[in-house]
């Protein structure tokens, strides 16, 4: 650890980028570098802590270094060795940890790449592989570090004047041990080299005679050696120390990165020799290429990923600008690719993204630039030659390549996808922009055909964003009684029968389609078309139930979901109460649902109050989505809340690993303990029912029930004596 020289050093970006990256990739609040001194933990690199050591008695990481492997607890308060520690009875509240022993010669444990959580949580092996990878990161930077100490320390001792032979030879022998570093040097009246024994090892050779300069440069390919030869001439030429890196490849054809450095030695006033060192660099090399390929591309897909996207389509401008070219931005959005996920799976879902980027990189210009700018959305930066035509051709031969059927988890999967196309610069002269127009030609297109390519023009940049789109889409349907609630039914697990439906917006539009909420979800952002989509379904959802009972049928407890606008709404829960009322509908056949971003703003006091009203008059609340996001326990104690719902996350893992179904037991039976029900969202299998049956789950809501369909859909139980009774 002394000899690293790590410990109270200034802070080095890349570390502190690695536990950032950590950070962000397991969704931790606290990531860190530590290093164990003799006393204490000092952390070389911290994300989400203030502070910069600990005494090493308490450190986690004292006892990670003590294992050949990762130390994960999963729950601090639940382990012996740590339930009393004050790091987790107090700041920073530590229950998970999971730790990777660092080590840079698989002996000696020096310290961990660790990321902490102030909640327990589960790490499966896909985790624990993706830890030990960034731990992988840490031990290639300290590597490099150490080689870059050594390296220094060459240079100064073999640099120096007047040291004496034998010296320099320790010094030689001392370096190759540490660091794998050679030193070499040329005569120049005499050419003939000479190499150090690690020289020799580093080419693949046995130890010899040296090889001529000319085979010595064999050993670097093409470009490479043309570079090395002009550093020679150059430093023989100036008298000027020279340094370079170079791809190099041994006598036994092995693939290095290599680093030399060296400079002219004079006798007497007069170049006589070439002297340097000698270093393969191959580990630290392919660890900063890891690192920006961490930082620049998409792990799924293997594109360039938007850090990239952006930085590149601000080169390609500079570079159109320079050359008086063009560049066409083509944005690609896959359609329905929610509807692959929900009915196949996220699996297949990953196996089409990736397929189409295959496909992209295949089709796409030479010269282009392909990235996943996020979800299901691409993009393709294409410098061209040409008119606005020749863009839209080269786009419509990309689309054209997603229309092949595409093979994922053993089922041929048909993929639409829309397109939008931008100009640099007929239609904009910036990055920021040409991005712009090309979204907004995008939905353009998506608006007036799916599976068409849409060009930019400059009558339809004030009407197309997303926003926009969505809330018009919602106020036409609101216009033209468009908007209508579908129900998807709830199941009870104990006998299988309908116990209810939850009641979910739609939209018809005028081509017969179906629009799930999803296609207009930036209307939820806006606090008027949120407030109008719920009076709307409010409106309708008790007018079915009305007609319903009318018609003889109980159709059970129906759910409506509440969002923050409706319920800060003037007399939310009057007008609700009110209009069961009109329609002699029972509070008690109507639920709720709300998720927990409600429990989170500044003005808790009035949910509480209006969901307290609702509750008294009998109506049920459930907590929508509970399990992710900002899950607390107090939520379920300060707020009336009748039922959970366990987010799908949970119940799509049943039956493929231990932790979900630990997890899911665990909330059903401390919702049992508080005297609540439980229902379990996004069932899709048999063995999933089977697990949710088993471990006392009350119902359940996913496919293998049924999708949300049309009020015709509606059976539920036939009543013995209609309600007729007229609705407004």
């Amino acid at each position: 650890m002394r000899a690293l020289e790590l410990l109270d050093t200034p802070r080095d970006p890349s570390f502190d980028a690695i536990v950032a990256l950590a950070a962000g990739h397991f969704d931790c609040p606290i990531a860190l570098v530590t290093l164990i001194d003799h006393d204490r933990q000092w952390f070389k690199a911290c994300c989400g802590l203030e502070s910069t050591e600990t005494s090493r008695d308490v450190a986690f990481c004292n006892y990670t270094i003590k294992l050949p492997g990762l130390l994960v607890v999963e729950d601090a308060s639940r382990d012996v060795r740590f339930l009393s520690n004050p790091l987790v009875t107090g700041a920073p509240h530590i229950r998970f940890y999971a730790g990777y022993p660092l080590s840079i010669d698989g002996v000696s444990r020096i310290g961990s790449l660790c990321i902490i959580d102030t909640k327990a949580r589960s790490f499966d092996e896909a985790a624990q592989q993706a830890l030990v990878r960034f731990g992988r990161l840490v031990e290639d930077l300290v590597r490099l570090h150490a080689n870059e100490l050594a390296l220094k320390a060459a240079a100064r001792k073999r640099m120096r004047e007047n040291r004496e032979l034998e010296t320099k030879n320790r010094l030689l022998l001392q370096i190759e041990r540490m660091a794998a570093i050679g030193a070499w040097s040329i005569d120049l009246e005499t050419h003939r080299a000479t190499w150090s024994d690690e020289i020799f090892r580093l080419h693949d050779l046995p130890v010899g005679v040296p090889p001529t300069a000319t085979e010595a440069l064999a050993f670097y390919p093409g470009k490479a050696r043309q570079m090395v030869e002009a550093h020679l001439a150059e430093a023989i030429r100036t008298g000027e120390p020279f340094e370079f890196a170079a791809d190099f490849v041994t006598a036994t054809g092995r693939k290095r990165r290599v680093r030399s450095a060296g400079q002219i030695e004079t006798v007497d006033g007069a170049p006589a020799r070439l002297i340097g060192v000698f270093q393969d660099i191959t580990a630290s090399h392919e660890a900063q290429e890891r690192l920006w390929l961490a930082a620049n591309m998409d792990f799924l897909t293997g594109l360039a990923n938007r850090a990239f996207f952006e930085k590149s389509l601000v080169a390609n401008l500079s570079d159109a600008d320079a050359g008086r070219s063009t560049v066409a931005l083509v944005l690609i959005d896959l359609d329905g690719f929610k509807e692959i996920n929900d009915t196949r799976g996220h699996e297949a879902g990953d196996e089409v993204l990736k397929a189409v980027a295959g496909l992209l990189k295949e089709r796409a210009p030479a010269n282009s630039t392909v990235a996943r700018l996020g979800g299901d959305e691409f993009a393709v930066i294409m410098p061209v030659a040409g008119k606005r035509s020749r863009h839209r051709a080269i786009a419509r031969k990309v689309l054209s390549a997603l229309r092949q059927p595409i093979v994922a988890i053993n089922e041929s999967i048909l993929v639409s996808a829309t397109v939008g196309v931008a100009s640099y610069p007929q239609d904009a002269l910036n990055a920021k922009d040409l991005l712009r127009c090309a979204d907004i030609a995008l939905y353009n297109a998506k608006r007036r055909q799916r599976g068409s390519v849409g060009c930019f023009a400059p009558e339809i940049s004030s009407l197309f964003d997303k926003r926009r789109l969505a809330i018009e889409k919602v106020e036409r349907a609101i216009i033209g009684n468009r908007l209508v609630p579908f129900y998807q039914p709830f199941v009870r697990l104990s006998d299988r029968s309908t116990c209810g439906y939850e009641a979910l917006a739609r939209i018809r539009n005028q081509d017969g389609s179906i629009s799930a909420a999803g296609d207009f979800a930036e209307a939820f952002s806006d606090q008027r078309s949120c407030r109008r989509i719920g009076e709307r379904m409010m409106s309708l959802v008790i007018a079915d139930i009305a007609n319903l009972r009318a018609g003889g049928i109980d159709p059970g407890v129906i759910s409506l979901n509440a969002t923050e606008a409706e319920l800060h709404s003037p007399d939310y829960a009057g007008r609700l109460l009110k209009r069961l009322d009109d329609c002699g509908i029972d509070p008690g056949t109507i639920k709720l649902e709300v998720t927990e971003t409600l429990f989170l703003g500044s003005d808790t006091s009035a949910i509480r109050t209006e969901l307290r009203r609702l509750s008294a008059a009998g109506i049920l609340i459930a907590l929508d989505d509970f399990g992710t996001g900002y899950s607390s326990l107090t939520h379920l104690r300060d707020f009336p809340i009748d039922q959970i719902k366990i987010d799908k996350s949970f119940v799509f893992g049943l039956g493929q690993d231990a932790e979900s179904l630990a997890i899911v037991k665990a909330l059903v039976d401390l919702a049992h303990a508080l005297d609540m029900t439980v229902v379990a969202e996004g069932v899709e299998t048999e063995a999933q029912f089977a697990l949710l049956q088993a471990i006392g789950c009350d119902s359940g809501q996913g496919y293998l029930f049924g999708k949300a369909n049309a009020v015709s859909s509606v059976t539920g139980r036939r009543r013995h004596a209609p309600l007729l009774r007229s609705v407004a």
